[in-house]
């Protein structure tokens, strides 16, 4: 039953970072609207992420759905390197730069600061 509610909810939550790219999609620039969607995906991951270590429902399974499931579908590691690199690639260095600070102190703050929300 535990990987059958990681399932359901990495299906929901891999549907939603979908959804979140093709909602923000611009034709004229696809790696910059793809770029957001990715760093708001991840820093939203987290702060979720953050929120439910500090309050977990009282059913396990439901947060075993949540936090591995929902969370872990909706923020992706493997597409922000993938477009990291494509920054890179271009020779757009301190865009590549700044996107890697900003989803990772952007991410870590989000957390920090929804777990600490949630303890208040």
């Amino acid at each position: 039953m535990n990987a059958l509610a990681v399932a359901l909810g990495g299906a929901f939550g891999s549907l939603l970072r979908w959804s979140l790219t093709l909602l923000l999609r611009r034709a004229d620039a696809p790696l910059l609207t793809a770029s957001a969607a990715t760093l708001l995906a991840n820093v939203a991951a987290a702060a979720f992420l953050g929120y439910l270590m500090a309050r977990p429902p009282a059913d396990a399974r439901v947060q075993l759905a949540l936090a591995a499931g929902v969370c872990g579908g909706f923020s992706t590691l493997s597409t922000f390197s993938w477009e990291a690199l494509q920054w890179a690639k271009t020779g757009s260095w301190l865009l590549a730069f700044g996107y890697i600070s900003a989803t990772m102190l952007l991410s870590l703050g989000a957390a920090a600061a929804a777990y600490a929300l949630a303890n208040k």
